[in-house]
């Protein structure tokens, strides 16, 4: 809870930010090694969530309270594996265990 939200605008930036982030993360993100050094070493070899990718609309509510105002963060990042996961299972009835969910390009197409 980040309390009192000073910055609504900002704050809805920030966790719609960290919910696209998790996305393409729990989908994408593989960091592989080859003799100790990663495969990945810039964006032509580690896959991002593209922009046409990420959802059109994400809704985020703000419980409205007394607390006093702190840091936001990345709180819309940590849950979105877990989400993800239950949402491709309920679509395809197989179970994801381990990310990134997403490594043929082909899987992309029953995200729609």
């Amino acid at each position: 809870d980040c309390g009192i939200v000073v910055n609504k605008e900002g704050a809805l930036n920030q966790i719609e930010g960290g919910i696209v982030d998790g996305l393409g993360h729990a989908m994408y993100s593989q960091l592989t090694f080859k003799d100790g050094a990663p495969e990945q070493q810039n964006f032509d070899r580690y896959r991002l969530i593209r922009n046409n990718e990420a959802p059109l609309e994400i809704e985020v509510f703000f419980a409205e309270n007394e607390i006093a105002p702190t840091g936001l963060g990345e709180p819309g990042l940590p849950p979105v594996a877990g989400a993800l996961a239950s949402a491709l299972y309920k679509a395809t009835s197989k179970r994801y265990y381990r990310q990134p969910y997403m490594i043929l390009e082909q899987e992309t197409a029953i995200l729609g």
